[in-house]
């Protein structure tokens, strides 16, 4: 009669499998606790919702760091912010068209496409006279000459020529003397005709510096009276994005970020309108599932300003997400959601630093995706006390 083998865990797995049941070995691995690590804050981060419930409830975590490396973090009172991320569109504000106003003549100038026009600058040449940009709200309509009819275009030149520094007295709309010096030096310094008197379509009015998008007519095409010469915006970048309609609500004012086209960069925005009035947009559906209906939905446009010191340089009209505040808790308590440890049934807990380890169990509130943190509250857990959180 053979030696009976000693039980081993190799032998009991065996035996367990043939008889259908659960080898101990696994059952044992089973039980041990789920301990939230970095990837939980990546995917929570990425979907920029708050932890309730976010991972899977696990074994009673009374155990559960004694082989996972760990680092302490303090417990902070703060606001928590979550945020629900937009696709929009990065450009710039405003479309303006330049028209010529001058005599008949070939295009012997025109600048760059790409290239920034401001003040005092020439937009364009037409039979080698330049067309100079000045700041103002009105176009120019008429000749602007000494002891013309008082009007806002002269008021606009007269603040034009003060901030150019040629001293034309107060911008009360009336071409006086001290107009007409301050024209007559202005003319000399561009090496014009000095007259005193500015033609029609010697200068070109915008509301400020013209960022050049195209030229309607190439160099050395004749420029008719009227006809578009050149198109552009203004030099100050915006995102749009559409907001659907029951989604996420902004003010002008509010605070967003937005994430550049790298996937990385973020820099903060500022709602600076919002439409009133909703549009359809298409949005294609189905293509999950190989089909190719679609669906309508409402939107807002919405327009947020960055700085352009903040810009990278070289886009326009390039795709970027917009993330939008849904909901902001202030003064609450907060941890690194790497503090949390999962609890039988759903709950969570946190570790206190040092000795006896204790548990505290904590309830969830907003996660912040930009920061990593989470709102917490539990008996016993205070502002700056230190907690475990997982390491690595």
């Amino acid at each position: 009669m053979p030696t009976p083998l000693p039980d081993t865990p190799d032998t009991l797995a065996r035996d367990a499998g043939r008889r259908g049941q659960t080898p101990p070995a696994l059952t044992a691995r089973r039980k041990r606790p789920l301990v939230l690590a970095g990837t939980g804050l990546a995917l929570a981060a990425a979907a920029g919702l708050a932890v309730r419930a976010a991972w899977p409830p696990a074994a009673h975590p009374g155990a559960a760091t004694q082989n996972v490396p760990v680092s302490v973090a303090t417990v902070i009172r703060t606001d928590v912010t979550s945020r629900q991320a937009e696709a929009g569109s990065l450009g710039y504000a405003g479309t303006f068209s330049v028209a010529d106003e001058l005599t008949a003549g070939i295009i012997t100038w025109l600048p760059a496409a790409g290239s920034v026009v401001r003040r005092d600058q020439v937009l364009f040449q037409v039979a080698g006279q330049p067309v100079v940009l000045l700041y103002g709200q009105v176009p120019a309509w008429r000749d602007l000459t000494p002891g013309m009819t008082q009007g806002p275009d002269v008021r606009e030149l007269q603040r034009n020529l003060a901030a150019l520094g040629y001293h034309p007295g107060p911008a009360d709309g009336q071409y006086g003397w001290s107009t007409q010096v301050a024209v007559e030096r202005w003319q000399q310094a561009h090496r014009l005709t000095v007259t005193g008197t500015i033609p029609l379509g010697q200068v070109a009015f915008l509301p400020g510096p013209l960022r050049v998008t195209a030229a309607a007519e190439p160099l050395g095409t004749p420029a008719a009276p009227g006809a578009a010469v050149l198109s552009g915006t203004s030099d100050t970048p915006v995102v749009t994005v559409s907001l659907t309609v029951g989604g996420p609500a902004v003010r002008p004012g509010d605070q967003v970020l937005v994430t550049m086209p790298d996937g990385t960069t973020t820099v903060p925005g500022v709602v600076s309108s919002v439409g009133r009035v909703a549009t359809q947009s298409a949005a294609t559906a189905g293509q999950g599932s190989g089909g190719t209906g679609s669906a309508s939905s409402a939107v807002i446009p919405v327009t947020v300003r960055i700085s352009m010191s903040q810009l990278p340089p070289g886009l326009d009209q390039a795709p970027v997400q917009v993330s939008v505040i849904q909901q902001r808790d202030r003064g609450v308590l907060a941890v690194p959601v790497t503090a949390l440890l999962a609890e039988p049934g759903g709950g969570y807990a946190v570790r206190v630093s040092g000795p006896g380890h204790q548990l505290i169990r904590v309830t969830t509130g907003v996660f912040d995706g930009s920061t990593g943190l989470v709102e917490v509250a539990g008996r016993g857990l205070t502002d700056g006390l230190s907690v475990e959180v997982a390491a690595g």
